[in-house]
């Protein structure tokens, strides 16, 4: 027993170092001079700029690098992607996440978003800066990340999502905290006197957009809450009993009047009150001692019934 689970053991700590070692490799150019010679793709104003329509309900991986749009933006020349929202769906969650990636030396790297609301017009409504966003340290499968959720209701006023960056954005760092105190603090133990690292922020990354109806449930809850229910799914409605209407004169019965006002209580407790000894099996008076007892309950109870409908 000890070698399968010894073997098993070594299995899946090799299964988990493939995991983290695929999700470190750099799928990014090394370093962001591509930027630098790429061209504008739009010389107009942000209402030109090319969009993705998204639907109600979808989740899209943005890659950004050199086969993305670049424009002379005011916060600088940088990458982009424009998201066409759906218009008449109601209010949307839009959730953005950027994951921390490795360069080719282990160097922790991050794409820090410059979140844009633009209207039908194609003029700033709402900006999120990269400081905006949450940072939330790795936990299990999932690494290092930035995140910005917000709520909004498309229309005119609130017609594209324009997700790119700025210079400002990067020339700054991103704080990450070290594995050494995330497992300290898992384990409730002190921290280690480490520095954390800091994550460069490039132009190229990958954002994750997750939209949906605002109030949805998503994630791992989703199969427990559930989504907003179809007319199927519609819980039942549980009616009273309808009463049956009397004809017009008709009077109730008397068996009807008679049962009004009955103490049952009273009659259950008549009925569950202790007997009377009963003789052993085939003793003279056995039979005769139970048809007196019977015979005692009914008119009791017959007697009862009289005095109620009188």
């Amino acid at each position: 027993m000890f070698l399968p689970r010894l073997t098993l053991t070594a299995l899946c700590a090799a299964l988990l170092a493939g995991c983290a070692a695929s999700a470190e490799r750099p799928s990014t150019p090394a370093d962001d001079a591509w930027l630098t010679r790429a061209d504008d793709c739009c010389t107009a104003g942000l209402g030109d700029l090319p969009a993705t329509a998204v639907d109600a309900r979808q989740s899209l991986t943005l890659r950004f690098g050199p086969d993305t749009p670049v424009h002379a933006f005011a916060g600088g020349k940088a990458p982009f992607h424009l998201l066409a929202l759906p218009h008449r769906q109601g209010p949307l969650r839009v959730t953005l996440t950027s994951q921390v990636t490795r360069d080719a030396d282990g160097e922790p790297q991050v794409f820090a978003p410059v979140v844009v609301l633009l209207d039908a017009r194609g003029e700033v409504q709402r900006r999120f800066d990269w400081r905006e966003f949450e940072y939330h340290s790795a936990l299990g499968f999932q690494g290092d990340r930035l995140t910005l959720g917000f709520a909004v209701s498309p229309g005119t006023g609130a017609d594209r999502v324009l997700i790119t960056t700025s210079d400002e954005a990067l020339a700054a760092r991103t704080e990450l905290l070290h594995p050494a105190r995330i497992e300290a603090r898992a384990r409730h133990l002190a921290e280690p006197p480490v520095v954390n690292p800091k994550a460069a922020h490039r132009a190229s990354g990958e954002v994750r957009v997750e939209v949906r109806p605002l109030g949805e449930a998503t994630g791992i809850l989703a199969p427990l809450i559930g989504d907003d229910l179809s007319d199927d799914d519609a819980p039942s409605v549980i009616e009273a009993p309808r009463q049956t209407a009397m004809a017009a004169g008709s009077t109730p019965s008397r068996d009807a009047g008679a049962l009004e006002g009955i103490d049952f209580r009273r009659l259950i407790r008549a009925a569950l009150a202790p007997a009377m000894p009963v003789p052993a099996p085939g003793s003279p008076s056995s039979s005769s001692s139970a048809e007196r007892s019977h015979h005692a309950s009914e008119r009791r109870f017959h007697s009862a019934m009289a005095r109620r409908a009188s």
